[in-house]
């Protein structure tokens, strides 16, 4: 009986502990923002239009005819937007500018469709397509979408819309997913492959 109460307590400190560090960062980075308005615009600019930059990238796999990476990409975000809908359906965190009000969110009230807060889907999307299109060979344009991916999940906290700790799981759950969606696009690309009449190669 001592040891459960022993162990009860730990775990209440320690989640206690997590909430005000995640708190803390996620105060720094919004006021960092509130305090510098170039600072303040490059976070809105990310969190509501970063998104748009990957779905360039697709655009530019599929002129390139590289399916297997657009593949992988699809896959990935319909996998992690599963799971997110999952955790929705049974705990639904609220987002930081509805639990606190010294927090303003222009962006936030132009999402309020989406109430849940964790995981930050912006991040796990970013993070699942950059995942796919670097495992699938692209690294010069995997590694520019893993800076887009990490400036759209500080822009995500810096206008208030996510805490640390979701835009972490978000990216997470979007990196997870496409090494996931790379194994089984890779394993089963034989069925899609085909040859490259100019130059004889086996595309996919």
């Amino acid at each position: 009986m001592i040891c459960f109460l022993c162990y009860n307590l730990l775990m209440t400190n320690l989640f206690d502990n997590f909430r005000h560090t995640d708190y803390s960062l996620y105060m720094s980075l919004y006021n960092l923002g509130q305090n510098n308005i170039l600072v303040n615009e490059s976070f809105f600019f990310f969190a509501k239009y970063g998104i748009v930059l990957f779905l360039f990238s697709f655009t530019y796999l599929i002129w390139m005819r590289k399916i297997n990476a657009f593949l992988c990409s699809f896959i990935a975000m319909t996998l992690a937007g599963l799971i997110d809908l999952a955790i929705v359906l049974f705990w639904q965190r609220p987002r930081p500018f509805v639990s606190h009000d010294l927090v303003i969110s222009s962006i936030g009230n132009l999402e309020t469709g989406r109430i849940s807060s964790f995981p930050s889907s912006h991040t796990y999307i970013v993070f699942a397509i950059a995942t796919s299109v670097f495992l699938y060979g692209h690294k010069k344009l995997g590694a520019t979408l893993f800076v887009l991916a990490i400036l759209v999940a500080i822009g995500r906290i810096g206008s208030g819309l996510h805490y640390p700790s979701d835009t972490i799981a978000g990216a997470i759950l979007g990196i997870v997913s496409g090494i996931i969606a790379y194994r089984f696009v890779h394993k089963n690309e034989k069925y899609w492959e085909y040859m490259d009449e100019n130059t004889g190669n086996v595309k996919g």
